[in-house]
């Protein structure tokens, strides 16, 4: 009995801090300016499959998901939206969630967490430091975004590390006549399983219902945010307004991105020599310890004594 009285009174905590949080968002919006509108991932619903067919119990919360991502949605809480927005995006939509089911999934996380906190604070500390649960709140939802962040960024290496195979790829089917279109489809099946291959596919989709392709790669480019990729649709924008040749433009900028990462890989590796030299320098510093180590102390203990 002890311990159900606890859970409900942790779970009022949750709300308690839900509640909080959904005023406070709801001032700081207030003053927001609108979100740009741009074209949303046309693969989330693929992902969103994948995502059912492999995890039994996301497809069991898929509905609840949805119904609270649509009262998210009433929420209007655009500041949590935008927050969540961009490592979203960068990170390949997984999962295939709307914006508003990816806020309430982060909302969920931080009532569980909520839960564990204030239960453990009630069993360490005493009920009265039960309050601590609030806490678990904005710790999930940051939680949840710090995880996306980290899955962008090991997806933006793949994709950096690919781009100049890719391009010397492009360069090769442009050069033996075929349109951009059909060199696309070529590098979208080549890399299919690979986050260039996704991103290109995306882009390529849009084309294809319709979306001018200027378009379609500077959305890419925004969405995405990578320095390389953004030279790489840079370079077809260009070629498309001002009639460039695109296979010598890419050639060049995948010269560019190749010479660019030797340069990065020998300004690492210099790096990595310095930092070397702290953990030897430790361990020199307690070989000497040891070898010294007998007549130090007794000198540090009773001085220099002469007899």
């Amino acid at each position: 009995m002890d311990l159900i009285l606890k859970i409900i009174a942790s779970g009022l905590y949750g709300l308690a801090a839900a509640a909080i949080g959904l005023s406070i968002m709801q001032i700081l919006q207030s003053g927001a300016q609108a979100p740009r509108v741009t074209m949303v991932s046309m693969r989330r619903s693929e992902r969103r499959q994948q995502m059912i067919r492999s995890n039994p119990l996301m497809a069991l919360l898929m509905p609840f998901i949805s119904n609270l991502g649509r009262l998210m949605a009433r929420a209007e809480l655009r500041v949590l939206r935008d927050y969540v927005r961009a490592p979203y995006a960068r990170a390949g939509y997984p999962g295939g969630f709307e914006d508003d089911e990816l806020v309430s999934v982060g909302m969920l996380m931080g009532s569980a967490l909520s839960l564990l906190l204030a239960f453990f604070a009630w069993q360490l500390l005493g009920p009265e430091w039960s309050w601590l649960g609030m806490m678990g709140l904005p710790m999930g939802y940051l939680l949840l975004v710090s995880t996306l962040k980290s899955r962008a960024d090991e997806r933006e290496i793949q994709i950096v590390t690919a781009m100049p195979y890719m391009m010397d790829l492009l360069v090769l089917i442009l050069r033996s006549g075929s349109s951009l279109g059909i060199a696309l489809k070529r590098v979208v099946a080549d890399y299919e399983a690979h986050p260039i291959g996704e991103e290109l596919g995306q882009a390529l989709a849009e084309i294809e219902v319709g979306a001018a392709r200027v378009e379609a790669f500077r959305r890419m480019a925004e969405r995405l945010d990578i320095d390389d990729l953004t030279s790489f649709c840079d370079s077809v924008v260009q070629s498309e307004e001002l009639g460039w040749p695109l296979a010598e433009t890419l050639e060049r900028l995948a010269d560019r991105l190749n010479s660019e990462r030797v340069l990065r890989a020998q300004a690492k590796a210099g790096a990595a020599g310095s930092l070397v030299m702290i953990p030897s320098t430790m361990v020199m510093g307690s070989a000497v310890l040891l070898l010294f180590g007998p007549f130090i102390v007794p000198i540090m203990i009773n001085g220099f004594k002469m007899d």
